[in-house]
């Protein structure tokens, strides 16, 4: 079989063989026929798999190599020209061309199936959706009206949420503005405020005075405050400290332990006790302004032994007129141990003076001498 009958019964998609064999045969200056690189016999799948394709040789032919200069081939203990060995070529090449025509069109076929069962499954994969869609669309819308529903529950509790915040804010904010004007003082308001924060400090200055220093003028200017002052938060602070500083007059002795020294007072009577003093000594001690404030405290106890009018005389003018306070309330309770007299108030000294007016004849009728 010749190359030009052979190329006649190709297929178009033979292109490629035929493409190898012309160079093959360029290569070899266009008489060489046999097996070469594209021409069918080396490269040809069934061929190189199964050597029983091959057609049969005469005796033990061997090619062995081929000389591209004499176009003679060589082989083992011959050498052979192209005419002798040409039937032998034809007939190999025909095989391997329909062996290779046989395979392709295999293949080929092999494509079909898998077209048919490609389609078959995306066929089966579009009826299954489609008959389970109206279900799968009634999930999806189901689904979806739920989180609806949700999100609507959500938005309408926040809602409610911000509404109790807004509220919250809007007292808190009417509050501070309350508060705001409260706090916004006119100059007049200010300086009433400092005026009042001025006499208040001074009252307490006044307390602290009648308390440590028995002051009884201290005590008496808030007395005075107390009666007239003219705004109420004044009198408020001025009884205030009126209350403070009887309290601290009501806890005993504020002077103990202690004696008069006789001696020193009246050294005619040196070396007597302080108990041998009488009347006349006791009230001259409690009138004299002069000396200590003690030794009149100390007097003025020392009389609730002595009862009789001088005595009495004696301690209400202590009572009215001495500027010790330990004075007045030793003298106070005195006079009330001799008359009987009783107050609800401690240093209430005009109410004891107007108590004495009213009864100050009685009682000296009652104590004779």
């Amino acid at each position: 079989m010749s190359l030009s009958s052979r190329s006649a019964e190709q297929d178009p998609d033979d292109s490629i063989t035929e493409a190898l064999e012309s160079l093959g045969q360029s290569m070899t200056g266009g008489g060489l026929k046999g097996d070469f690189p594209g021409s069918g016999a080396f490269t040809d799948p069934d061929l190189m798999a199964d050597p029983a394709n091959l057609p049969p040789s005469v005796g033990s032919i061997n090619p062995v190599a081929q000389s591209s200069v004499n176009n003679t081939f060589s082989y083992a203990g011959s050498m052979l020209d192209e005419d002798q060995f040409s039937p032998y070529l034809d007939d190999e090449l025909e095989v391997p061309m329909v062996a290779r025509k046989r395979n392709r069109r295999s293949r080929r076929s092999l494509w079909l199936p898998v077209i048919i069962v490609g389609l078959t499954q995306l066929a089966a994969i579009v009826v299954v959706g489609f008959m389970a869609w109206p279900d799968m669309k009634a999930n999806i819308l189901q689904q979806a009206a739920a989180s609806l529903i949700s999100e609507k529950d959500e938005t309408e509790l926040l809602q409610k949420r911000l509404e109790v915040g807004e509220k919250r804010i809007d007292a808190l904010l009417s509050e501070v503005v309350t508060m705001n004007r409260k706090l916004e003082l006119s100059p007049e308001d200010v300086r009433a405020e400092l005026e009042f924060l001025g006499v208040r400090n001074r009252l307490l200055r006044l307390a602290d005075a009648a308390i440590q220093k028995a002051d009884r003028v201290a005590f008496d200017q808030l007395l005075k405050v107390a009666d007239e002052a003219g705004e109420e938060k004044l009198r408020n602070g001025a009884m205030s400290e009126i209350h403070r500083v009887r309290f601290a007059y009501l806890n005993g002795l504020r002077v103990s332990g202690y004696a008069l020294p006789v001696g020193d007072l009246f050294p005619s009577l040196r070396g007597k006790d302080e108990m041998g003093l009488g009347t006349t000594q006791l009230t001259k001690i409690l009138q004299d302004t002069g000396i200590e404030a003690e030794h009149r405290t100390r007097a003025a106890y020392l009389l609730a032994d002595h009862r009789n009018v001088q005595a009495v005389e004696a301690l209400v003018a202590a009572i009215a007129k001495d500027s010790s306070l330990d004075v007045v309330r030793e003298a106070t309770l005195t006079f009330s141990e001799m008359t009987g007299y009783r107050s609800d108030e401690l240093l209430d000294t005009a109410g004891l003076a107007e108590w004495w007016r009213e009864n100050s004849s009685a009682i000296k009728l009652t104590l004779g001498n």
